[in-house]
């Protein structure tokens, strides 16, 4: 490969006589007579190594090093000063100003070979490194791009999956409305007022979009159970009755078990704890506080609020209040029932949007 030499010195000479040591070499030089000239030459060639004397004309080695070690050109040829000055200040001011090397005039023949040799060594493995690096930035560039379009098409699959869910869990919920007659509450109403007490809670925007379906569906296992038994008022049926109606959780939770689409996970969970109390006294489990899932504790909070204003479709504000503070840390989570509470016009707007 050959190799582009910037040979700057104002002696034509001394260039002459550079020139003739490296003849038999893979070497074309670019010779400038001053400073300035290298400067021109450097936007013209593409330079492996620069020989550079000191003192010249027009602009000297010191100054030419400033505008260089100033440019943006990459990668920056090494640079051996050529110099008859041999001493420290010189040598000092060089490398600060760029400098890579040395030599003194008059020119070792020998000495020069191996300082080019060493040099050019050095500049061809700072260009392959740099030609490696830009690859690299362009593959990684590519990759990134594939990426992001390989993740914006699972995006859009993941929404359309998460609309076929949602609209599949809707056309189920239309199934539980044969079990009023067990919870006397409309699954659409408890639905809303799950989701609207889920936003209250900061909860994700899609995590409480979730909770408009899949709390319409806590009682779905109802429809595992002897119609006898699903439309005999709770007040009637036996003890042994009563303990095959509590298991509409877990028959209705496990038509969702195992599933890792957020939405049918938030199915399952309320369905499996839509009967567990905050304080730990509920059924299935006797599961408590925070091992209760937080949309099922939601859940059992809008349940009840509903179940308020089914009881008495007059009840103010106030009573609904009253009935959630009775009911903090028994059956409702007294964080989510403060949380109402502190918002003023919070439950009013839930009401108002159930009517």
């Amino acid at each position: 490969m050959t190799s582009n030499i910037l040979l700057v010195d104002d002696e034509e000479n001394n260039r002459n006589a550079i020139r003739r040591l490296f003849e038999d070499y893979d070497i074309d030089f670019v010779e400038a007579g001053n400073g300035k000239e290298a400067l021109h030459q450097l936007t013209q060639h593409d330079i492996d190594l620069i020989l550079l004397d000191i003192k010249m004309p027009v602009m000297d080695g010191f100054t030419f090093l400033r505008h260089h070690s100033d440019s943006k050109t990459r990668p920056k040829p090494p640079v051996c000063v050529m110099t008859a000055f041999d001493d420290a200040d010189t040598r000092r001011k060089a490398i600060y100003l760029g400098a890579d090397d040395f030599i003194n005039k008059p020119i070792d023949p020998v000495e020069l070979e191996t300082r080019i040799a060493s040099l050019l060594r050095i500049s061809h493995q700072q260009r392959d490194l740099l030609t490696f690096n830009q690859n690299l930035e362009k593959t990684v560039e590519q990759r990134t791009q594939q990426l992001r379009e390989a993740h914006e098409r699972l995006q859009q699959t993941e929404r359309a999956n998460n609309q076929a869910y949602r609209e599949m869990i809707a056309r189920i919920s239309r199934l539980t409305q044969f079990n009023q007659s067990v919870s006397n509450i409309d699954p659409r109403k408890l639905g809303i007022c799950t989701a609207a007490l889920g936003w209250l809670c900061e909860l994700p925007q899609d995590q409480a979009e979730n909770l408009r379906l899949s709390a319409q569906l806590y009682n779905i296992g109802m429809l595992a159970l002897p119609e006898k038994l699903r439309e005999t008022p709770i007040e009637q049926l036996k003890k042994d009755e009563l303990a095959v109606l509590s298991s509409h959780a877990k028959m209705g939770s496990d038509l969702f078990k195992g599933s890792d689409i957020p939405l049918l996970k938030q199915t399952y969970n309320i369905c499996l704890y839509c009967q567990e109390h905050y304080d730990g006294t509920g059924l299935p489990n006797r599961v408590k506080s925070e091992a209760i899932p937080l949309e099922s504790r939601l859940f059992t909070t809008a349940k009840l609020i509903l179940e308020t204003l089914h009881n008495d479709p007059q009840a103010s504000i106030q009573r609904v209040k009253n009935t959630l503070q009775d009911h903090a840390g028994s059956l409702l989570d007294p964080v989510i029932v403060e949380t109402i509470l502190q918002s003023n016009d919070a439950l009013e707007n839930i009401i108002k949007e159930l009517s």
